[in-house]
């Protein structure tokens, strides 16, 4: 559904890429990162709102050009700001973004609002941070997408309207045709959507990996040992209190034939949260790219 390839951009000292991604239909992908690192320049190249300045961007097998808008009728975009007509009402901001689109349904629009508990009649400007996000989402939603790029959508949702735009979100995936692709910094806002997590860091991709095999790799190992083996194998973190051991593995099999090999006393091994997972991922990275 979407190719990028060789993506470059510079902004100051900042540099994006070169990145390489793909994302299949069917596939609900995270991009998950700290904040500065490229998640936003990454989105607003890919919609061309910014010129890039080296690579190519495939939508659906065809080419992402600025001289054509014909590719943007399939992206539903959720940006990190949203502009609307401040004097319209969200009712008639959302009647006309409609017209741009053939496959709109202004029953849907309407269906997703009060879901939302968004009041259509009021006017944009009078909406608050929430309020306009949601705006946002449903114009996203709307138009029956084939690829959902979503900039931390989630900001200024309260806990309900966050509950309900996944279910809103696991409804429109479904189908099976749609691909997803949602930045954040939250893991856990995404972690029972996603089925493939990609981590950047300092505009660069650092990891790239289906989220199942990340949960089934990375284990928290503890033992008790008078004399630590040495050179354990994959431990990205540890700490204990002499002559118990805490350690953080991203190869847990590996790790514990080593630790079975040296004899240790006590060992045990257990899953970690995607969200302490993609921590300790960052904070490697950073650590590598002496970036913090």
């Amino acid at each position: 559904m979407l190719e990028i390839n060789q993506l470059q951009k510079t902004y100051g000292d900042f540099s994006l890429g070169p990145i390489d991604l793909s994302v299949e239909a069917g596939c609900a992908l995270g991009l998950v990162g700290a904040n500065g690192a490229g998640k936003t320049t990454l989105f607003r190249n890919l919609m061309g709102t910014v010129r890039k300045e080296a690579g190519t961007i495939t939508l659906d097998e065809r080419e992402a050009s600025a001289s054509s808008g014909e590719w943007k009728q399939k992206i539903g975009y959720v940006g990190d700001y949203s502009p609307f007509f401040d004097n319209w009402s969200g009712y008639k901001n959302l009647a006309t973004i409609g017209r741009f689109y053939s496959s709109w349904s202004q029953e849907k629009a309407i269906q997703m609002a009060v879901r939302l508990n968004l009041d259509l009649s009021k006017k944009a400007k009078d909406y608050s941070t929430g309020n306009r996000t949601k705006l946002a989402i449903v114009a996203a939603l709307s138009h029956n997408a084939k690829l959902l790029v979503l900039d931390e959508p989630s900001n200024g949702l309260d806990p309900v309207a966050r509950d309900v735009f996944m279910e809103i979100l696991h409804e429109h995936l479904e189908s099976g045709d749609c691909a997803l692709l949602y930045a954040t910094h939250h893991i856990g806002e995404i972690e029972n959507l996603a089925d493939r997590l990609v981590f950047l860091s300092n505009g660069l991709v650092v990891k790239d990996a289906i989220k199942e095999d990340l949960a089934e790799s990375w284990k928290r190992i503890t033992f008790r040992a008078e004399s630590a083996p040495e050179n354990i194998p994959h431990v990205v973190s540890r700490k204990g209190d002499y002559p118990y051991h805490e350690i953080i593995s991203k190869d847990g099999i590996e790790t514990e034939s080593y630790l079975r090999q040296h004899h240790v006393e006590n060992l045990e091994s257990s899953r970690l949260s995607i969200e302490k997972i993609a921590i300790e991922i960052l904070k490697s990275s950073s650590r590598e790219l002496n970036h913090v």
